[in-house]
């Protein structure tokens, strides 16, 4: 299931076509002057630096420690926000001729945050401390810092907790009244850096947009401005790291550099250095002044995102293997383990299970008694509120609604992932947890246009809170879908609505090149592509939501599945427990846990328009979320945690039944009457002793019979069901047996006593 929520405001602006008014609506900019100022971000919407609380104290500190001749240490974190923020301070504070350093704790050995142990090493030094995107949870580690003689500043962006550091100064959006609440770690430092140096814009707003960028803030307001100043002077940078950055992520110099760009080509590459080994690799490329050491630190960091890429696809493999086997029909919040997972990765992990299944994940990697772990949220839950409510398992914790880290024992594991689940419940009130796509507004196949897809780029940098726009297609046609790539991991459309029609693709749904047809609602994003010289408009689909599976009639193949059934279950000896009946079937409830089993695709059709937004259960892999679900089913086979199965065409047998208990022991089954379908596929696989005993003397004559004919089949495999031929259809030695005594004979012909025999 997967489902479509508008994001859209609905009304008009003036000078603004529909489609672009409803965007600029729905990300708060609701007149004509307003959207002039989001569509040209500019130096006047940056705000003064002196409106956050406690810069005057913060700038006095500074100046005094430089007056004192004290040396000032940034303490960052191992991010990208946090590696971008240490520069943007650090680079300040030497223009302004204060001596110090960086430090950044390491992932893998400190965690995140001040630790007492490294405030004890900093204090040797003396002077001033200031944390860059960390230190408003570290209400010990700064009370530490004091008695040892330390002055510090906390700088950080993440949700203050009811008790404050007793910091000398602290900078946050959030306290007081500074107008941009979102700002991300180097956002802060910016805004300080601003404060001491007296100017607006800053060498270092180019690292400001790429962490405002990679850190997830909403890209409105200060941090639209930030972002989209950053990205412009990032195109013509004279620093020699980002140069070699973007050359070793494949962007050209001079080109223009999107949202998209910084999030998922170079922030990547910036956080594999704290994730994979010292994010100090990070820290000297941008602060390298040399171009040949800056190209080798890039290329570092380059090869040390490859590695991430290959850890983070093994460990993503198995933590989906342990998903595959919870009941999230039941279950509010996954969460998995890993003895000696990279800590550095499992926060990556979290977020593609969430992104995966729809539900809030917290990746977990064990060392010894203690798990170190991140979260990341899904379907809106505020994962801060949630986690907060247990709190007490923690050694650490920090973070906001998207996002979070914590340390726990590893006995408190299976205590954590009750509470969890259940503090998730609580805020759901009863709402089925389950993929969301977020669309703008609705057009219709004629509107995606190439002055469209231009008109929508003017709204770059597209980020959290300005997201790339996505559209609804309603009841648009699947006129043709193929699986596509190398391993047909995709799927190629045409796409036709009210006599346009359109390509599009759809990354990572080459399953459904069977089932996906007709009418359907599609989340859509306007694309150009470049082929052969020639660009066009199409689209890129990002969700289906509406559609009704599509299920391909062949009663031959129908019949032959159904022997092929009978085949595996006719040797089942297991006390029979005989299934509920029902006269119809019954109505899925809250989205999860029935699933309807069909042996034609008559009767699947049925159910499926029956009860629309049921998913298509092909059989292939289970779903640990058990969403209501129709399927077309050759085998019995267990495809998820269902508490009911309604096996639509009637039961074929009672060993049928005895295997579902076996597949689903908490599910009622419920067993609807024959249905005329099943009724003629069987008959189609029933025949006499005297066709058989004809059947046998063709093959001793060498004739071949048609395997494909369900007739023929099913004899065949009596035939060998009785040793009287092998696999092969090869004479085995003459024999006498009774084809009644024979159990799969007995379930071919429901029933029926012969008492010939061959």
């Amino acid at each position: 299931m997967h489902r479509l929520i508008s994001r859209g405001a609905p009304g008009a602006l003036p000078g603004y076509p529909p489609v672009i008014a409803s965007l600029l609506l729905s990300r708060g900019v609701n007149t004509p002057e307003a959207a002039q100022a989001f569509l040209h971000p500019d130096e006047s919407q940056l705000n003064d630096p002196f409106l956050m609380q406690d810069m005057d104290r913060a700038t006095a500190l500074i100046r005094a420690a430089a007056e004192a001749g004290q040396a000032v240490t940034v303490y960052g974190d191992y991010d990208c926000d946090g590696v971008c923020a240490s520069v943007i301070l650090r680079e300040a504070l030497d223009s302004l001729g204060i001596r110090g350093g960086i430090y950044i704790p390491s992932r893998q050995e400190e965690g995140y945050g001040l630790n007492c142990e490294a405030v004890r090493k900093l204090a040797d030094a003396g002077g001033l401390l200031i944390t860059v995107d960390c230190g408003i949870t570290s209400v010990e580690e700064v009370r530490l810092a004091r008695e040892l003689g330390l002055r510090v500043i906390v700088t950080d962006h993440h949700t203050p907790p009811a008790e404050l550091p007793p910091a000398d100064a602290i900078l946050h959006p959030r306290l007081g009244e500074y107008p941009c609440k979102d700002l991300c770690g180097a956002g802060v430092a910016y805004k300080l850096s601003c404060a001491l140096l007296g100017q607006t814009l800053l060498p270092t707003l180019e690292l400001c947009a790429l962490a405002t960028i990679a850190d997830m803030v909403p890209l409105l307001s200060e941090n639209r401005a930030l972002a989209a100043l950053g990205l412009r002077r990032m195109r013509l940078t004279r620093r020699p790291g980002l140069k070699a950055l973007l050359s070793v992520a494949g962007i050209r110099a001079g080109e223009e550099i999107s949202g998209t760009q910084a999030a998922f080509q170079l922030a990547p590459r910036v956080n594999a250095c704290g994730r994979m080994e010292t994010a100090r690799i990070a820290v000297d490329l941008f602060m390298a002044r040399d171009p040949l050491k800056a190209l080798a630190l890039a290329e570092q960091a380059d090869g040390l995102n490859a590695r991430r890429k290959s850890i983070e696809q093994r460990i993503l493999a198995e933590a989906d293997a342990q998903v595959q086997a919870m009941d999230l029909c039941g279950l509010r919040a996954i969460v998995v383990m890993g003895e000696g997972w990279e800590s550095g990765v499992v926060g990556l992990v979290a977020g593609r299970l969430a992104e995966r299944y729809g539900y809030p994940t917290v990746a977990l990697s064990r060392q010894d008694d203690t798990c170190v772990g991140s979260a990341r949220s899904a379907c809106g839950v505020d994962l801060y509120q949630a986690l907060n409510s247990c709190r007490d398992l923690y050694s650490r914790f920090g973070g906001h609604k998207q996002a979070a880290g914590l340390t726990l024992p590893a006995a408190a594991v299976e205590e954590f992932r009750r509470r969890l689940s259940q503090a998730v419940a609580d805020q759901l009130q009863g709402r089925t947890l389950m993929p969301e796509t977020m669309y703008d507004s609705e057009i219709t196949l004629a509107d995606i246009t190439l002055e469209l897809i231009s008109a929508i780029q003017a709204l770059e940098p597209f980020g959290m809170g300005n997201p790339a726009p996505v559209f609804l297609l309603r009841q648009a046609e699947v006129l043709s879908a193929r699986a596509v790539g190398a391993s047909g991991a995709h799927l190629k459309l045409t796409l036709g609505q009210q006599g346009c029609v359109l390509d599009a693709i759809a990354f990572q749904m080459g399953g459904r090149a069977g089932t996906l047809a007709g009418a359907c609602d599609l989340a859509v994003t306007p694309v150009a592509n470049t082929f052969g010289g020639r660009t066009a408009a199409e689209c890129r689909v990002e969700a289906v939501g509406g559609a009704a599976p599509l299920f391909h009639a062949d009663e031959n193949a129908e019949s032959l599945a159904i022997l092929q059934e009978f085949n595996r279950l006719c040797r089942i000896d297991s006390i029979y427990t005989p299934p509920e009946e029902a006269a119809e079937a019954p109505a899925p409830a809250g989205g999860q846990g029935t699933l309807y089993l069909c042996r034609t695709a008559e009767t699947a059709q049925r159910i499926s328009r029956l009860y629309p937004g049921l998913d298509p259960a092909d059989g292939t892999q289970a779903d640990p979320r058990a969403y209501d679900a129709v399927g077309l089913c050759g085998a019995a086979a267990r495809l998820g945690p269902y508490r009911r199965v309604v096996l639509c065409d009637g039961a074929l047998c009672d060993q049928e039944t005895a295997a579902l208990r076996v597949l689903y022991p908490a599910a009622r089954i419920i067993a609807l009457p024959r249905s005329g379908a099943l009724q003629s596929r069987l008959s189609a696989l029933r025949f006499d002793v005297a066709d058989m005993r004809g059947l046998y003397v063709s093959l001793r004559r060498g004739e071949k019979p048609d395997p494909t004919d369900p007739r023929a089949a099913a004899m065949l495999r009596v035939l060998q069901s009785m040793e009287l031929i092998d696999s092969q259809c090869r004479l085995l030695p003459m024999q006498k047996r009774s084809p009644e005594a024979d159990p799969l004979y007995r379930l071919i012909q429901g029933g029926e006593k012969l008492g010939n025999s061959l």
